[in-house]
């Protein structure tokens, strides 16, 4: 199992530092958000490049701008064309950073009924010019399921079911783990769409909040998403904060131990739950010895 972090924006200064913590940490690949490919020359993206490789950390996916003038759904057709030659410009971008895909949201939040009816169409349309160039770059385009205030796409089996229409290897679902498990039922639908998704955002909350946390500090039922996780063979992006300003190494080995099932758990009237220390507040895991860790090591 590789574990790998989406770390927001890529900063320069302190980049060359960063590769070196997370190469000790044990991450295997970063996710970084569009910003930081267009703030810097050609040159600096082809040194970045580089780094990634030396440091033998995979720089594995981009997040494409969202919402507003950037939907890829927007009820309006020249703003549709705009937002489709930025996502063209992005990925010729990304291309020379070595990522593999580009993370697409199909909607943003519907301002009408029409629109929210409407909005497949759109994006097939935005996907029917998109697609064509992503693959002759050979960036794979993975769509995110969304939060239920979206246009489309909040239900992954239905977006999935758009996607696998294509027939293209270079369109796949992002199953967004979080997102998920506010939606619905985050299992029966992972476990339903599972052949179409191409990369994950893991991520926990409460249910109630996309709050971003690391796997094993919400309520997203682990034990029953693990099996099917840990079944491929790309890295695994978890899109979370670092929990207490936790270390990198803290951070992987505490997800790592939750999406492999190494944590202490107790039952609670009925119900699985992933002890945490009364003292440190963190997730109780054992180590392959068998010795049971948390923060206050």
């Amino acid at each position: 199992m590789e574990i790998g972090v989406a770390i927001g924006r890529i900063e320069a200064s302190t980049l060359e530092e960063d590769l070196k913590a997370w190469r000790q940490a044990g991450i295997a690949a970063i996710e970084c958000d569009y910003p930081s490919l267009l703030e810097h020359p050609l040159r600096i993206l082809e040194i970045w490049s580089q780094m990634f490789r030396d440091a033998e950390i995979r720089f594995w996916s981009v997040h494409a701008p969202f919402g507003g003038q950037n939907n890829l759904a927007h009820p309006e057709g020249r703003t549709r064309r705009r937002a489709v030659e930025f996502h063209k410009f992005v990925i010729e971008r990304a291309k020379i950073l070595g990522a593999s895909c580009l993370i697409v949201h199909p909607s943003g939040a519907p301002r009408t009924e029409v629109e929210r009816a409407k909005a497949w169409d759109w994006l097939r349309e935005s996907l029917d010019e998109l697609l064509p160039f992503a693959e002759e770059m050979g960036i794979m385009l993975a769509v995110e399921n969304m939060l239920p205030d979206a246009a489309i796409g909040s239900d992954p089996a239905e977006l999935s079911g758009f996607l696998v229409s294509y027939f293209s290897p270079h369109l796949r679902l992002c199953f967004d783990t979080g997102h998920a498990h506010i939606a619905g039922n985050a299992y029966l639908w992972l476990e339903s769409v599972a052949h179409s998704v191409g990369t994950y955002h893991i991520a926990d909350n409460d249910k109630l909040r996309d709050l971003h946390l690391p796997p094993g500090y919400g309520t997203v039922p682990w034990d029953l998403l693990s099996p099917i996780l840990q079944q491929f063979d790309f890295p695994l992006i978890i899109e979370a904060h670092l929990w207490q300003n936790s270390s990198w190494m803290q951070f992987r080995m505490e997800t790592e131990a939750v999406l492999k099932g190494n944590v202490v758990t107790v039952e609670v009237n009925g119900r699985k739950a992933i002890a945490r220390c009364f003292r440190c507040g963190r997730l109780m895991i054992r180590d392959d010895s068998g010795e049971i860790l948390c923060g206050c090591e």
